[in-house]
């Protein structure tokens, strides 16, 4: 425990308080939070930084001036929940007036990021990164990742709202009053903050809600307004939920395959069942009288798999064989009647379309091969840096002409032409 003096005894542990930071405490109907115990907000996001930049990768880099040295992820990912928790608490005591500051907004940003990182991290991705659960008696359960993530989104899409709320309020009065109400905000001392990661936050929400809780999506998509949804990064999740709601999962697969990493990650909840449904269509619409064989690195292509281990693992597991010869490696589409074709499980099941994939979780190649691409370190991912950013450019609306000097230009050009035609009947 970071905690904890370096070198102090375990039977009477001492507290280094240059690196202690505030617990979690849940609260009760009789529990009083005095002033002097609540952080500031200067001082909320001091701790986050310190959080993120010297214990989020404890488990690879440890520290020195720490009681421990070695710990799995998971126990880093336990201690950092529960800290950012506890700042989280810090914020909303300060309400209404820290909700639409930096602070605010940025600190749940980060928490929201830190869960995905963490989603891929100790689920999906858990082979990808050495410091998983091995060493650990702990065991991550994905239930409580996603409750962390819906305690973090719902308070950043208020804060959103009311930032856009006060936005508006203020150009009104600013409208209404003229410059007799310019000093409020200076006397204030506090501007609401507009985040440019918003568009990025509402992508990766609609995704999360598409994988992990379908039934609150179109309500939540009902809140947006026509500016966020028509924004291209929320586009793109929006298409990405149509394509797999209509049956289209190799676009859906596409956008999965060419996206960024946390987009993937929040996208990896249906990947597998995508997957699965994509063989399943595929397996129903081949010639099954004669049998076929296709590429392995098509099929790898089409199910998004980052690796050959990856999606050989996938097809065995559903009893579809791949064979190799000197032209390569092929996925045999078995003959109907076949003993092939009896092993295969998506082809002996029921006619209809997989309600759910029972391939083990693990680690996603797709998802591994994303973030070593990254580049970044896990502090630079929580804060941002891996986030999408398209720059929307405005239309540029043209001055409209005088008619006069359209009409001379219009009479000019008709000149022009008519001269031009002489010319050119002259000529021999």
């Amino acid at each position: 425990d970071s905690r904890l003096a370096e070198g102090t005894d375990p039977r009477h542990p001492e507290v280094n308080l240059s690196l202690a930071v505030k617990k979690y405490q849940r609260s009760s109907a009789d529990k009083a939070y005095r002033s002097q115990d609540v952080r500031t907000l200067a001082a909320c996001w001091r701790t986050v930084e310190y959080l993120m930049t010297e214990i989020l990768d404890f488990d690879k880099t440890p520290k020195s001036g720490f009681a421990v040295t070695e710990v799995p992820y998971i126990e880093v990912y336990s201690f950092l929940r529960d800290r950012t928790r506890a700042i989280r608490v810090d914020l909303h005591l300060q309400q209404p007036r820290s909700t639409t500051q930096r602070t605010f907004v940025e600190t749940h940003e980060c928490c929201l990021r830190f869960e995905m990182l963490s989603l891929f991290l100790l689920g999906v991705g858990a082979e990808a990164d050495p410091g998983g659960t091995s060493a650990s008696t702990e065991k991550y359960d994905p239930r409580l990742g996603l409750k962390a993530i819906s305690q973090t989104i719902e308070p950043l899409l208020n804060a959103y709202q009311a930032v856009r709320e006060k936005v508006l309020a203020r150009s009104i009065l600013a409208e209404v009053m003229g410059d007799l109400g310019a000093g409020d905000e200076e006397a204030d001392g506090e501007q609401e903050y507009c985040s440019a990661w918003e568009p990025s936050v509402h992508r990766y929400i609609v995704l999360l809600l598409m994988a992990f809780s379908p039934e609150g999506l179109l309500t939540h998509l009902a809140k947006l307004s026509r500016e966020i949804l028509s924004h291209p990064l929320v586009s793109f999740a929006t298409q990405a939920f149509a394509a797999f709601q209509t049956d289209d999962y190799g676009r859906f697969l596409r956008c999965y395959r060419e996206t960024d990493f946390l987009t993937a990650v929040a996208m990896s909840g249906v990947a597998d069942l995508a997957r699965m449904r994509a063989l399943w269509l595929l397996l129903r619409t081949y010639p099954q009288p004669v049998g076929d064989k296709l590429p392995l690195s098509r099929i790898k292509n089409i199910l998004a798999c980052a690796s050959d281990a990856h999606v050989r693992s996938f097809l065995d597991f559903h009893g579809v064989a791949v064979s190799d010869d000197d032209r390569g490696s092929f996925v045999l589409l078995p003959k109907k009647g076949s003993p092939e074709a009896a092993r295969c499980s998506l082809l002996t099941g029921p006619n209809r379309l997989p309600e759910k994939c029972t391939f083990p979780k693990g680690c996603d190649s797709m998802l591994s091969a994303k973030f070593e691409a990254l580049g970044l370190a896990r502090a630079d991912i929580v804060f941002g840096g891996a986030d999408p950013v398209v720059e929307v450019v405005e239309a540029v609306v043209e001055a409209p002409v005088p008619d006069g000097i359209c009409d001379s230009t219009e009479a000019a050009t008709e000149k022009e032409e008519a001269a031009g035609d002489v010319v050119d009947d002259s000529n021999p």
